[in-house]
């Protein structure tokens, strides 16, 4: 008998073989997750609205994918990330309050929007192993509240490390998905994890907002080096001015948020000698705006507000 024709003796019959219908069914079934995301980020351009006791949340997802290799799928572990930002508008009255299930509540809505778009991801038997779903990771990237006409960053008001730990760490989407328990758990909060807000925060805030108002007419008309001038006026007065707050100010012992406000200006172009003053149309020359726009900063800072 021949040398080469031992088998398991030659280098062609040593090399490893290749499964080509198990690599083309993981890349179809790769293929057809990502289209369940494009599915759900048809419907959701810009971001899904879910309504809660508390308030209001805006969840917006979109997805980072990295095409199908079968290096990527069994050493890298990673075909993609699937991106979470999560936006709070809190009911004020009397204060916000932010619930200790809110992330609980924007993932799990996300994955059961999922199994509903494509069955197939939890029924069984099915075309999308485990282990294919976990090579995408789920993170959520901001948590942003707007309470009223303010804004102000989860994370600025959180320990860093829970912040990082319960907010910021990336999931396997196949545990989150196929395991209420895993998701609930990893995204748990308690108590001492969220500020809460003092009982005078709402009502400082409609205080300080109703001031800028007042500026904001006080100012409206005016004249400048022999130009008149009129402020824009606001399509919207809810967003007409911004409330920025102090992180510095925040206490991270007790975790109570106080109204330190700043309120900054959200107009549009002001109209100077009839003309908007927008840096194409502008009636001023470019020293001239500068010098304008400093005037009226100047202005809205004697009342502690920024232009």
């Amino acid at each position: 008998m021949k040398l080469s024709k031992l088998k398991g003796l030659t280098e062609e019959d040593n090399e490893p073989q290749v499964d080509v219908e198990r690599i083309k069914m993981l890349k179809y079934a790769s293929e057809k997750f990502v289209q369940t995301i494009q599915k759900y980020r048809k419907e959701y351009i810009f971001w899904k609205k879910l309504q809660i006791p508390e308030g209001e949340l805006h969840v917006s997802i979109r997805l980072e994918d990295i095409p199908f290799t079968l290096q990527r799928y069994e050493q890298d572990k990673l075909l993609g990330e699937i991106i979470c930002s999560i936006d709070y508008i809190p009911k004020t009255n009397p204060k916000p309050v932010i619930p200790l299930n809110i992330l609980q509540v924007s993932v799990a809505d996300f994955m059961d929007d999922l199994k509903e778009l494509n069955p197939d991801l939890f029924h069984k038997p099915s075309i999308y192993p485990p282990d294919l779903l976990d090579c995408y990771k789920f993170k959520i990237q901001t948590f942003t509240m707007y309470p009223d006409q303010g804004i102000l960053q989860l994370r600025d008001y959180m320990d860093t490390p829970t912040y990082n730990i319960k907010v910021l760490t990336p999931h396997k989407l196949g545990s989150l998905l196929l395991s209420r328990s895993y998701l609930l758990n990893s995204y748990n909060l308690v108590k001492d994890d969220v500020p809460v807000f003092s009982d005078d925060y709402s009502t400082a805030m409609e205080k300080s907002v109703k001031k800028a108002k007042n500026v904001y007419h006080a100012l409206k008309k005016g004249t400048w080096k022999g130009h008149t001038y009129e402020l824009y006026k606001p399509d919207d007065w809810k967003r007409a001015f911004i409330v920025h707050h102090d992180r510095f100010e925040y206490n991270r012992d007790d975790k109570v948020i106080h109204p330190n406000f700043k309120i900054t200006c959200n107009f549009g172009y002001e109209i100077v000698d009839g003309i908007k003053n927008s840096p194409e149309n502008s009636p001023l020359s470019d020293e001239e705006q500068l010098e304008f726009r400093k005037f009226l900063t100047k202005r809205f800072e004697t009342f502690d507000i920024g232009y």
